[in-house]
């Protein structure tokens, strides 16, 4: 009974230790090796995020798979960049906070004549946070 005790308190501690929060897990997976501001300052594609990561995980990054799925979670949602002539509905949504009817507008605009810049994006398509636009600016391309 004693030992079920102390194997249960371990099972909790464990789970207590694991970051709940795709924030949290990237504060704590991401900054045992460097401080948080080379991952703000770099934005890339979801596909250049995916291979840091595993190049981070080969050098010795510490977490469980959730908490690297959280991390992945994080990046997408907030530093990865977006060309929104070309980037997929769920892209759209996720990278740009949009809801699926914005998602939708932009694709089908894009079908007849693409964006030009972000001007053109906010003036063109409802629904679409323009604080978050402004801040993600640096992030948000027109090919």
């Amino acid at each position: 009974m004693a030992g079920a005790l102390l194997i249960a308190a371990a099972v909790g501690q464990a789970e207590a230790q694991q970051a709940a929060t795709p924030q949290a897990a990237t504060v704590k997976v991401c900054s045992g090796c460097h401080n948080m501001q080379i991952v703000m300052d770099t934005p890339k594609d979801y596909d250049a995020w995916h291979d840091t990561v595993q190049k981070m995980i080969d050098r010795g990054a510490q977490g469980t798979p959730e908490e690297f799925d959280l991390v992945m979670d994080f990046l997408f949602q907030n530093m990865t960049t977006i060309d929104v002539n070309h980037a997929d509905a769920e892209a759209l949504m996720t990278v740009l906070h949009a809801p699926q009817s914005a998602a939708d507008a932009i694709m089908a605009r894009r079908a007849s004549r693409k964006f030009k810049d972000l001007p053109d994006l906010e003036n063109s398509v409802p629904g679409l946070d323009r604080t978050v636009l402004e801040a993600k600016k640096r992030m948000i391309f027109f090919q």
